[in-house]
């Protein structure tokens, strides 16, 4: 190998420091012609490869600052700075499982290098190894306990694994050690949100956009836990501010759809979704909800179309599953129904909802056996399930076990006593038990609740007849026929 003279490497060197002062400054394209400079002169010295990549990376330019920390390591491999630089770079294009190889060798190194511990923590983070994260956290805040960047990513963990509590230990630790922490503010603020704690998640919230001056996501986050609170309008004036400052948040235009959607308008709700997924058009979670609106519009042809859009997008919706479900069930293709409530249950085991809507499939079909068994599920997950009791007691209307019905008839009302289907159909058991007089109380209750429930006039109809009130049983029998008439928007199952 040729050595360079004196008078080269006493060049190399004057450009290397010109180059280091202009970096200092902010001028990174001219640093990037001295650092070149100083590798022809001398093309041997680690360090000038490494401070040339640094440049790169703050361009932008990944893969050449990638290419400079390489070199740098392959002329030294005992330069831990070397793998630490090129790891903060693969931890910057998504690369964190070389990040965390490149870490461990700088741990190797220097094994109290908190810092590095910290970057490892979150490589591991992002490649969902939680116990491993926790353990870095660990060992580097015993090394730097007063550092709010450790408290800050370990809550980050514990929120990722929904252990908010220890979450918020931790953000407000972070906050303790830094008042301004804005990060830890706005996620002690999603995290108190979790638990349903709306007025101390505002707090926080509030607190965040004073200190950023009104920051998008923070607006965006407090707007999403203002529609969890059911909030709506409040919910939609933040979404309204967020999307003025970031008009390309696809995320706010969804959550306003969805909170459009909950006061009923649908027309808004549409064209805030339409946008989302003019944006995004590969989220199949958008066309899952555009589905939803259709779906209470009653356009089961275009929330069918959604909801097989979003399933071909994201297998793993468990709402599109069960409502397309729902449409299958009111287009009496109960098997079809049963396979797509499966698929919910087996992505979510506890969707109450789905066992339920399952076990009215199963009812339709005559699997007696299968559909007490989902009824049942649902029960043991959710023991005050009303409607539960209701499809059970329906299922043991069907076979004639009418005290069994009538049990669980009871157990529906006591429930939710202003449940006009249960009402009825606990009337239908009293009727058919003979207790004509219970019948027309239950009746008389569900028509109170639902005026244009023309089965129930007319089996109130029935009980007058059989209790000699000739000119009540008529009266009904003529206001069923006419509501008969009249065109009615369909009954299926409840949608999620």
């Amino acid at each position: 190998m040729t050595t360079p003279s004196e008078d080269t490497v006493s060049k190399a060197e004057r450009h290397y420091d010109r180059a280091n002062r202009l970096f200092e400054k902010g001028r990174f394209r001219d640093a990037l012609r001295e650092f070149n400079f100083a590798i022809q002169l001398e093309p041997h010295d680690p360090d000038y490869f490494n401070d040339r990549g640094l440049v790169w990376d703050k361009l932008g330019v990944s893969e050449r600052a990638i290419e400079d920390f390489t070199t740098a390591i392959d002329l030294n491999p005992t330069a831990s700075a070397y793998y630490f630089n090129r790891a903060r770079v693969f931890t910057l294009i998504g690369e964190p499982e070389r990040a965390a190889e490149d870490l461990t060798e700088v741990l190797h190194l220097d094994p109290f290098d908190s810092e590095a511990l910290l970057l490892r923590g979150g490589a591991y983070s992002d490649q969902q190894k939680w116990t491993e994260a926790l353990e870095d956290y660990e060992q580097a805040l015993d090394l730097s306990p007063d550092n709010p960047d450790l408290f800050y990513d370990r809550g980050l963990v514990w929120e990722a694994q929904q252990d908010y509590h220890k979450a918020i230990e931790d953000f407000t630790r972070a906050i303790d050690l830094d008042p301004e922490y804005v990060p830890a503010v706005m996620d002690r603020g999603n995290c108190w949100d979790e638990l349903g704690e709306l007025e101390n998640a505002l707090e926080d919230y509030n607190r965040a956009l004073e200190l950023s001056e009104n920051d998008p996501l923070i607006l965006f986050n407090r707007g999403l836990a203002y529609l969890n609170s059911g909030k709506l309008d409040e919910a939609i004036a933040d979404f309204n501010e967020s999307l003025e400052r970031e008009p390309e948040n696809r995320r706010a235009f969804s959550s306003r759809g969805d909170a459009w959607l909950r006061k009923g308008e649908h027309d808004k709700a549409l064209a805030d979704y339409n946008t989302a997924i003019d944006m995004d058009p590969d989220e199949g979670d958008l066309f899952y909800r555009r589905g939803n609106v259709f779906d209470e519009l009653s356009q089961s042809d275009k929330a069918l179309a959604d909801y097989d859009m979003a399933l071909r997008l994201d297998k793993d919706l468990a709402g599109a599953w069960h409502n397309r479900g729902n449409i299958r069930f009111e287009k009496g293709e109960f098997d079809k129904a049963c396979d797509d409530y499966s698929q919910a249950i087996r992505l979510e085991p506890n969707m109450v909802i789905a066992y339920r809507n399952r076990g009215d499939s199963w009812r339709a079909l005559n699997r007696h056996d299968l559909a007490l068994l989902d009824f049942n599920r649902a029960l043991e997950i959710d023991p005050e399930n009303h409607e539960a009791y209701n499809g059970r007691a329906g299922l043991y209307l069907d076979t004639g076990d009418l005290p069994r019905a009538l049990a669980d008839y009871n157990v529906a009302v006591r429930i939710d006593p202003k449940c006009p289907v249960c009402l009825r159909a606990r009337g239908e058991v009293h009727w058919r038990l003979g207790d004509h007089n219970s019948a027309v109380t239950d009746f008389t209750a569900a028509i109170e609740l639902n005026p244009t429930d023309a089965d129930a006039f007319a089996m109130r109809s029935e009980a007058y007849q059989q209790l000699g009130k000739e000119k009540l049983a008529e009266s009904d029998r003529c206001k069923a026929l006419e509501l008969r008439a009249s065109p009615r928007e369909g009954v299926g199952a409840d949608p999620l």
